[in-house]
């Protein structure tokens, strides 16, 4: 049980100015820190963040059009990429699981951002868990985030939003530990289309498997460990 294991949950979501993070940008995060109650063992919310960050040009108009976030927007609402960063450091340590929708994705602009932040070096050693992931292994596709919402009947919208997508991923994270709560076998362990093979690892303590979905690779590979 992820409540015996970890004391701090960070869930986070990204929304960026296209795919690859060394060359894009982040402009809004959404995070939701869960921390241990050690009397009740369960989690409590403990604070929650978003932020949009200015950017020094336009947006693509592909990007606006997902998000509904436009150049005003972060121009009058948005922070600098360094003040975002601090409030998301400081809800983050190295003990703390980490959680996303397909984190491969989050997991590459966290990792840019840290390195521009912080440190050129900087390596995230944390455990993580997709919620992907453990959608893929029990469902057919299509294994988008609205799709998950979708079956598991939760009422916060995929609006491509990021605080209403992390909070949308937790509510279905929620359901699913509910429905069968195998989610220690998805701890460090990402799924990827065979189709499209990683060019290599995610990071040295992740192992990547194959999946195409409502086939329960990962649940059952975790069987035989």
């Amino acid at each position: 049980m992820l409540v015996e294991k970890y004391e701090k949950i960070l869930l986070f979501d990204f929304e960026t100015t296209g795919l690859y993070p060394n060359t894009e940008r982040i402009i809004e995060i959404g995070a939701v820190l869960l921390k241990r109650d050690p009397t009740m063992m369960q989690y409590r919310l403990e604070s929650e963040l978003s932020v949009l960050i200015r950017q020094d040009k336009p947006l693509p108009t592909k990007i606006t059009e997902i998000t509904n976030i436009t150049d005003d927007m972060l121009l009058t609402q948005g922070v600098s990429e360094e003040e975002a960063f601090e409030a998301l450091h400081r809800l983050y340590d190295e003990k703390t699981l980490l959680v996303a929708y397909n984190i491969s994705f989050d997991y590459g602009f966290l990792k840019a951002l840290y390195r521009r932040q912080l440190d050129p070096l900087f390596e995230i050693n944390n455990d993580l868990l997709d919620v992907m992931a453990l959608y893929k292994d029990r469902h057919p596709y299509p294994h988008k985030l609205d799709n998950a919402v979708s079956t598991y009947g939760v009422e916060i919208k995929n609006t491509h939003r990021a605080i209403d997508d992390i909070k949308a991923t937790l509510h279905v994270l929620l359901q699913m530990i509910k429905e069968r709560d195998t989610t220690d076998a998805y701890i460090n362990v990402i799924g990827y289309n065979p189709k499209y093979p990683p060019r290599g690892p995610l990071a040295s303590h992740v192992k990547l498997v194959p999946q195409y979905g409502n086939r329960l690779e990962i649940e059952k590979l975790y069987k035989f460990r």
